[in-house]
């Protein structure tokens, strides 16, 4: 399991963040911190777009986090919809339908109409079982992202 913890730190000090006028997005690392910090309300490896846990962890984190900018559910629909750019969160879309290009973000009410739920990688949800990995992962994610 040692292996899998190094990878996935790798990867989720490896988020691509968005830019917006010069700005650095930090909604896709407080998003994470968001599921981390709900893990145990969520009870399976379905993340739904409605998820009110996870979307007020999200809001305290952005509140806290983003200074100025004020908290708008957009905030929350982007890092939900992009994280799947990354190699560790997959959308599961409905049958048949085609995903919508990740240049732009979709709707909330297109997200629930075509997107059964998010997942994250089987082992790296196991890896969220553990207190002690989620305390490791908070710890990395803060200091890489938001000590600055």
């Amino acid at each position: 399991m040692d292996s899998y913890l190094a990878i996935y730190t790798d990867m989720l000090l490896s988020l691509q963040l968005g830019n917006y006028r010069g700005f650095v997005s930090l909604s896709k690392p407080l998003y994470v911190l968001a599921i981390i910090d709900s893990i145990e309300a969520i009870g399976s490896n379905r993340i739904y777009i409605d998820n009110l846990v996870i979307e007020q962890q999200f809001k305290k984190l952005y509140q806290r986090f983003q200074g100025d900018f004020v908290y708008t559910r957009a905030a929350y629909i982007a890092p939900f919809f992009h994280l799947a750019s990354s190699e560790f969160y997959h959308l599961i879309w409905k049958d048949k339908v085609k995903p919508p290009s990740m240049s732009s973000t979709p709707s909330a009410k297109y997200l629930r109409e075509h997107l059964q739920y998010a997942k994250l990688d089987d082992e790296l949800w196991g890896l969220l079982q553990d207190d002690d990995n989620r305390e490791y992962f908070r710890r990395n994610i803060i200091n890489r992202y938001l000590l600055k």
